[in-house]
């Protein structure tokens, strides 16, 4: 009996879909992950040229994508609840988007002749309650030589500030106590975390979005 329940068990196992699994596991050609701690995920994404992954989960909550190159379409083939094709529109290196929502189960499929690169930064902290996020954040040019801070979103949850400095020139980050901060480097999506209570000078040419953490884990 107990070698046909272990037999039953490896079936079952083996007809588990995708969807059920980390796509860090499952696709690691497509997803790496980058950071990982007690705030937040960040998973670097790859959909090569002409891409088709299988499908995959996300986990439900809080997500700010950063968009590291001009990239195309992807479309996005959702099941379950959300049973249809959503199409992402065409996107601009440095920018970013804000969203929340459920779970999503769904395949990628990347048809344009060039890749799309960019973060997937999942925050484990709590969020703010109300309706669906969904907030769409345009690169942004200062004047050659400018150095300036300008933030472009905050809430409950996180605030999003993009610092851009000039050849040469300084600019200072500070942190409040307990409340700490993701900075990436754009356009090379590189990650610093920040403590909070920390100060941190950043030396110029350079450009970098800091996502303040507002709100404790989970």
């Amino acid at each position: 009996m107990s070698r046909l329940l272990v037999a039953a068990a490896l079936v079952a196992g083996a007809v588990l879909p995708i969807s059920a699994q980390d796509p860090t596991k499952t696709l690691p050609e497509a997803y790496k992950v980058q950071l990982d701690n007690s705030h937040l995920r960040v998973v670097r994404v790859h959909y090569a040229a002409g891409a088709k992954l299988p499908e995959h989960e996300h986990p439900a909550g809080t997500t700010v994508y950063v968009y590291l190159n001009d990239s195309e379409g992807v479309v996005f083939a959702h099941s379950g609840r959300s049973n249809r094709a959503v199409t992402r529109p065409p996107v601009k290196a440095r920018s970013a988007r804000i969203a929340s929502g459920p779970e999503e189960h769904h395949t990628a499929e990347n048809p344009a002749s060039t890749p799309s690169d960019f973060l997937r930064i999942w925050l484990k902290t709590e969020a703010e309650a109300g309706p669906r996020l969904m907030r769409r954040i345009p690169p942004d040019d200062l004047p050659p030589g400018a150095t300036g801070g300008t933030t472009h979103f905050v809430n409950k949850q996180l605030r999003l500030t993009r610092h851009i400095i000039a050849d040469r020139a300084q600019s200072g980050i500070k942190t409040p106590r307990y409340q700490p901060a993701l900075l990436v480097s754009l356009p090379s999506g590189d990650t610093q975390w920040i403590e909070g209570g920390k100060e941190l000078v950043l030396t110029g040419p350079g450009e970098y979005l800091q996502i303040d953490l507002l709100t404790a884990p989970k």
